[in-house]
């Protein structure tokens, strides 16, 4: 290994195996200088020094300020290089794109957001399209030639197709094709709250946690399996799909097609049907006065007026987590993570939810395994979606790079 190293052409570095684990390196804080790196890494000084030269060209790392690190002369600190190097992140919720621009670090620089037109994949794609082209035209420093995008529904992330999102209706929505052939860059595409998840483990909750499962709840319901900051994919891109756990084989129907999914009574649209249905009945309750100005309610409404003290909005809440307690307790069991992290718009609301999952949980997982584990709410905000479609591009960052400075 160290010999391939040392007599390798600094330009093979740029896909190599030993520049990768210098940048993730000084990325994760594992080394700070370049004598650390060659300690952690086993490689010679010289090859060390050779690949931080190539980073440093690239504008991936920059030199910053003297490292004493023990006896002998001082060392060269070395950090990612945040004043070049930028990338565009696009989440889709409730109607409308979020977007965000970051630097190396992950930190959001700016962010934006644009209502959808209309209903349907066409008028989906040509706003997503019309953001991400602002977006790139007011590109604050060097933009890596990539979208990251998180979308609803099940999704194909090497084909960068939405396979099928329930609620929307939707089937094979070709949305890195669109993209592609509009802007003339590549687009990265991943579930929404598996990519809020990447976002929470790399730069929130669940940052230096070795394995986190993050839930985001909004009008649907869906999981990230989260280890070292790596997302667990599944064999066919559906690892985290808790929405279609059968909670009951005889429950309301569920619009994938089967009976008593955690969808049906968990998701924020689940929340919204049970309150309206509460209400029908004459049960008195803050929301009546959005009813009575026919305008319908949602599952963040149910949640805040839960969070007020209205009764009707806690019995709502209590009976979603119920359910969902129960889902996260067999999760817990069966995979004993160290965290779950409970986001997405519903689950980020400061409400009474997490409590009532937590007393769930605790009720039916194994005791073993419970006592181990965190339940938390996501620390992250609204951006979180956007962020992790933008981690998608930071990932790449040294391909992206490369390719941008071979031209």
């Amino acid at each position: 290994m160290k010999k391939n190293a040392e007599t390798a052409n600094v330009h093979s570095f740029s896909e190599g195996e030993y520049t990768t684990a210098v940048l993730k390196a000084i990325e994760n804080s594992v080394a700070k200088s370049r004598a650390s790196l060659a300690r952690h890494l086993g490689l010679s000084r010289t090859t060390t020094s050779t690949i931080v030269s190539g980073l440093i060209n690239l504008n991936l790392l920059e030199e910053k300020s003297l490292l004493r690190e023990g006896r002998g002369r001082p060392g060269i600190l070395l950090d990612l290089d945040s004043s070049i190097w930028r990338a565009v992140g696009a989440e889709y919720h409730s109607g409308s794109w979020a977007f965000v621009e970051t630097d190396l670090r992950g930190s959001i620089l700016r962010t934006g957001s644009l209502k959808v037109a209309g209903r349907g994949p066409d008028a989906f794609l040509d706003c997503l399209a019309q953001g991400l082209a602002e977006f790139r035209r007011n590109v604050s420093g060097e933009l890596l030639p990539a979208f990251g995008i998180g979308v609803p529904g099940l999704v194909d992330c090497d084909r960068g197709l939405i396979i099928r999102a329930d609620d929307l209706g939707w089937r094979n929505v070709l949305v890195s094709e669109y993209v592609e052939k509009k802007l003339k860059s590549r687009a990265l595409v991943i579930n929404r709250n598996r990519g809020a998840g990447l976002a929470e483990a790399r730069f929130g909750g669940g940052r230096g946690t070795h394995q986190i499962v993050y839930i985001g709840i909004g009008t649907g319901i869906s999981a990230a399996f989260i280890v070292d900051g790596e997302l667990i994919h599944g064999s066919s891109f559906s690892a985290g799909e808790i929405g279609h756990i059968t909670m009951d084989k005889a429950g309301p129907l569920c619009a994938c097609g089967k009976r008593g999914c955690l969808h049906v009574y968990s998701s924020g649209t689940a929340m919204a049907r049970m309150a309206a249905a509460l209400l029908s009945e004459g049960k008195e309750s803050g929301l009546k006065n959005k009813k009575n100005q026919r305008e319908p309610i949602d599952g963040e409404d149910v949640c805040l007026a839960a969070r007020a003290g209205d009764r009707l909005a806690l019995e709502c809440l209590g009976e979603a987590a119920r359910q969902l307690g129960l889902a996260i307790a067999n999760i817990i069991t069966i995979y004993n993570p160290d965290k779950v992290i409970i986001g997405g718009p519903i689950g980020s609301i400061d409400s009474p939810l997490i409590g009532y999952v937590r007393k769930e949980a605790e009720r039916w997982a194994m005791p073993h395994a419970f006592d181990a584990v965190k339940i938390e709410r996501a620390a992250l905000g609204e951006s979180v979606g956007a962020l992790g479609g933008a981690c998608l591009v930071l990932d790449r960052k040294l391909s992206l790079a490369s390719v941008v400075r071979s031209k």
